[in-house]
Formats: structure tokens, C-alpha cells, sequence
């Protein structure tokens, strides 16, 4: 059963009559598909089981993610932090991730109604465009991040120092006009079909249908994984090792923030990546047992839902986790807080408040030690001469 199984649950791999699928698939496929459809190896799944499961992971990732997000990017328009060292990225991920919370309200309608679409074919491709160009940039703001917290901690050269706020804005700009440029190929085949109920999924011409999934899965799984992946790792190993070098008390408790960095995408992105090449090559490059189809098909909207958690935890790994992020939350919070309302709690909480906030704001960001790491570099230096 050769079908594209993209970023996004389709109604394509919904259980579904096998007449909707006879004008798109050639002979070789349509047999397989009968195969396995008629054969006795069926797993007893509750699909309303499913459905209801997925519509709950939704909520919950919709609702924590939008306030999340929202906070991040409030508290860093609010305090200029954007401006500041690598925070641009940090808030443009924080764009980018709250646009694919955006696009859940209408995956969780399409999952509830058992995979019918009844919003035009306008926003069957917008929707799916919507959704791939902000993922593709949070990945690639991720991406961006490491690298750039790695050449700030270890650089000394004069040209970045003076050009560093330019090359991420420059860098920024790339990465939207990159995202938004790579899921064309496969937006342009989303289609609305209105056999029995109208159903929006991908539907490549016929004759290079299966190039067209091969193509598309690989072009997922090495721009959105395996080149993100292997940077990423590389340059937060890199920093780790930097870090440790400084041998200051808070070094320990930094790398093994940079270590759930790469273990919590991996854990992220990897399962859906897995299911999506396996699912693309079954029944062209592999045979796949029944019941293990069945399983994947069933659960893979379930996994496909999992990658949303980067979402909810990306604003905690990299805001909400800085006691420096956490001090300009309390200061922005309480700047609007009425005055008279402050009075009525006494000047004792009121001093309260003045210690905390001083105290956090002076506080740098959780990984920017590089002030830190330069000092005994120089002192170093100067032993040796």
C-alpha cells in the first residue's frame, strides 16, 4: 500500500472503502492492498478509541503549547531580550511553533469527524502548508541555535563580534524563505476527493505516484531529521565539552540541559520518521508481516501527534527553565499589576517582589557562560606565557 504518509494524519490512511482508492493505485498496489484487506490477519483495534485519544493529545498540546508560546514571545517583545545574543531565535522558534499549535483546532474537527474535510479545497492545501512551513522552521531555528550558541562560546573573532546581530537576522530571513519554499512539492498534490465524503489527502498522477512518495518521505526524513539531527548533536556535544572545560560548579547542571536538548528531539522526531519509511517501502522495497502493518497504520496518526510535544517542550528547555527568563516574567507580570491593588498588599510584598525581580533579571542566560569560559582561556594564556 504505497501512500505518502506526510507530517500531517490524512484522511489516506483512515480506514476507508478500497473503491476510493482503485483510480489512484496500479495493479501491482490495488493487489497488495486486497491482500491484505480480505486476508485473516486483522488486529481487533477500537478506532473510536483512537479517535477520542487523539482528540485529548490535541487539546492538551494545543492549550499548553498556545500558552507557552505566547508567553515567550510576550515576555521577549516586552523586554527587548529578541535583540539580545541568541534570544531572535529563540523567539522566532516560539513563532514558528505556536503556528503549527494554530493548525491543531482543525486536525482535531477532521480526527472527530473520522477524517472528513468540510473546509473547501483552499484550506486543504493552506492548512497543510500552514502547518509544514512552521515546523520546517522550528526545526531549522533549533538547528540555527546550536550552532550559534557554539561559535559564541568558543570564537574570539573580532568580524563576528561586530557583524553576529546581522548574520542571524540574515540567517532568520533564510530560514522562513527556505520553510516556506520546501513543502510546495507536496502541498501542490493535496487534493479535496468527493467520491462518498469529501477527504483531503495527497494524490500524486498516477503513473509516478510511487516515485512521488519515495521522493517526498526522503526529502522528510533528510531535511527534517537526519541533517537537523546531525548538526544539532554535533554542535551541543561540542558546547557540553566547552563547558566542562570551564570546571565551574553550575557546568554539570548546563550540560545535562544540553544533553535533553538532543534526547528529547531524537525521542520527538525519530518514531515518526520510522513508521514514515517503513510505510513509504512496504510493498515496493519490503514485505512488512500483516499484523505489524496493521499496528503501524492503526497508531501511526498517534505517533505523528507525539512529534507536536517539541511544541510544549521547547519553551520549557529554553525559557522557563533561564532563571534569567523567569525574572523578566515576574517583572513584565507585575508591571501590570494595578498600583492600587500592589498598595493594598503592603510595602513587606511589595519589597518582596523589588528582591526577586533585581536579583533574576541580572541573572544571564542558562548557557551563556561563554564570559566565563574566555576568562580562564586568558588566564591560561597568560600562565603559559
Amino acid at each position: 500500500w504505497s501512500v505518502l504518509f506526510s507530517a500531517r494524519p490524512k484522511s489516506f490512511y483512515a480506514s476507508s472503502p478500497v473503491n476510493e482508492y482503485l483510480d489512484y493505485h496500479n495493479l501491482t498496489e490495488l493487489m497488495h492492498l486486497l491482500n491484505h484487506t480480505f486476508n485473516l490477519c486483522e488486529l481487533e483495534l477500537s478506532a473510536n478509541a483512537k479517535r477520542v485519544s487523539l482528540f485529548v493529545l490535541y487539546l492538551i498540546i494545543f492549550v499548553v503549547g498556545l500558552v507557552e508560546n505566547l508567553l515567550v514571545i510576550w515576555v521577549n517583545l516586552q523586554t527587548r531580550s529578541y535583540r539580545n545574543l541568541v534570544n531572535l531565535y529563540i523567539v522566532n522558534m516560539a513563532v514558528a511553533d505556536l503556528g503549527v499549535i494554530l493548525s491543531l483546532p482543525i486536525w482535531m474537527l477532521e480526527v472527530m469527524l473520522d477524517y472528513t474535510w468540510l473546509w473547501g479545497s483552499f484550506l486543504c492545501r493552506f492548512t497543510h502548508y500552514f502547518y509544514f512551513a512552521n515546523m520546517y522552521s522550528s526545526i531549522f531555528f533549533l538547528t540555527c541555535l546550536s550552532v550559534d550558541r557554539y561559535v559564541s562560546l568558543t570564537t574570539s573573532s573580532p568580524f563576528w563580534h561586530r557583524h553576529q546581530h546581522l548574520v542571524r537576522r540574515v540567517t532568520c530571513c533564510c530560514i522562513w524563505a527556505l520553510a516556506a519554499i520546501i513543502p510546495l512539492p507536496e502541498v501542490a498534490h493535496m487534493e479535496l476527493a468527493n467520491d462518498i465524503e469529501p477527504m483531503c489527502f495527497f494524490m500524486a498522477p498516477l503513473e509516478t505516484y510511487s516515485v512521488w512518495t519515495l521522493v517526498l518521505t526522503l526529502l522528510t526524513l533528510f531535511i527534517g531529521f537526519l541533517i537537523p539531527f546531525s548538526i544539532m548533536a554535533t554542535f551541543n556535544i561540542l558546547t557540553a565539552r566547552h563547558i566542562k572545560r570551564c570546571n565551574k560548579p553550575e557546568g554539570r547542571k548546563h550540560c545535562m540541559l544540553i544533553y535533553a536538548y538532543i534526547l528529547v528531539f531524537l525521542v520527538s522526531w525519530l518514531p515518526f520518521h520510522l513508521v514514515l519509511l517503513l510505510l513509504t517501502l512496504e510493498g515496493t522495497s519490503i514485505f512488512l508481516h500483516c499484523y505489524l502493518l496493521d499496528f503501524l497504520y492503526f497508531f501511526y496518526d498517534i505517533i505523528d501527534c507525539f512529534t507536536l510535544i517539541h511544541c510544549v517542550v521547547n519553551p520549557i528547555l529554553y525559557n522557563f527553565l533561564s532563571k534569567n527568563f523567569r525574572g523578566k516574567l515576574i517583572s513584565v507580570v507585575v508591571r501590570y499589576i494595578p498600583k492600587d491593588q500592589m498598595g493594598q498588599e503592603g510595602s513587606s510584598t511589595g519589597t518582596q517582589h523589588s528582591v526577586i525581580i533585581t536579583k533574576n533579571a541580572s541573572l544571564p542566560h542558562s548557557l551563556n557562560c561563554s564570559h566565563l569560559c574566555r576568562q580562564d582561556d586568558i588566564q591560561r594564556k597568560q600562565l603559559r606565557a
